[in-house]
């Protein structure tokens, strides 16, 4: 899925994966109930106060699920999105995954995007002084949209509660030529960077189920507020996040 944000979210999923080296199998089927202050996607604001729900399956290197993010505000955008991905490990300390997502979106201002299809690769370095390396690259087939993001996470044993403190530091390049492809008139071309940090404390409080609490922070630079990606304008921009994940 992506973090995010969506990205996030499925990035650290993979590093989890990839620094446990496969030892444990992720749960077949797992679904998660969360409340964003804030629905940030690479740098750029898209919806304030939201409730987002994650269904995701997983089989051996596969995983597959439905995300969707439904703002407080009746102004605000919604989005579903469905998402597919298979990792694999080449090399002892390398892991990769391939990754396609369609998402539909409702009530974006102007009517200039109701979908996209994104296909992503992503390579993950074993940890190497306690950080773990990543580099991803996105297409999207209907915005012409390259995205190329690095990522350096760390995980911290809170051992005194019983728990993780995941951090992930990103920075990324996004560069488009067909922002608004439903949106009447020539191309909107724009290109920006963003970059953030966020921090997760997971803590298990069943056999099935984790309370998860996030505090989050991107900020982006050169976009165009007419011909880039919708979203508000507002810079530097921090939230928080509260959820529930139960796996079975």
């Amino acid at each position: 899925m992506r973090f995010p944000s969506k990205i996030s979210l499925g990035m650290l999923g993979l590093l989890a994966w990839a620094r446990a080296g496969a030892q444990e199998e992720a749960p077949l089927l797992r679904v998660d109930l969360a409340y964003a202050s804030s629905y940030v996607f690479r740098g750029v604001e898209r919806a304030r106060d939201s409730v987002q729900t994650a269904v995701e399956f997983n089989r051996d290197n596969f995983r597959g699920g439905l995300w969707a993010n439904q703002p407080f505000s009746r102004g605000d955008p919604r989005e579903v999105n469905l998402n597919a991905a298979y990792a694999w490990r080449p090399a002892e300390s390398l892991t990769l995954e391939a990754s396609v997502a369609h998402a539909w979106f409702d009530n974006v201002p102007g009517g200039g995007v109701k979908r996209s299809l994104e296909a992503g690769l992503s390579a993950t370095l074993a940890p190497a002084g306690g950080f773990t390396p990543s580099l991803v690259y996105y297409h999207d087939f209907r915005l012409h949209v390259d995205t190329v993001q690095a990522s350096l996470a760390r995980s911290i044993a809170l051992t005194k509660l019983g728990a993780f403190l995941e951090l992930n530091f990103f920075t990324g390049w996004v560069s488009g030529d067909n922002w608004r492809p439903d949106a009447p008139g020539p191309r909107r071309q724009d290109s920006y960077g963003y970059w953030g940090g966020e921090a997760h404390v997971p803590y298990r409080v069943g056999p099935h189920s984790t309370v998860v609490t996030g505090l989050h922070y991107a900020d982006s630079f050169g976009r165009s507020i007419t011909n880039g990606p919708f979203g508000r304008a507002a810079r530097g921009k921090l939230w928080v996040t509260l959820g529930v994940n139960l796996d079975f």
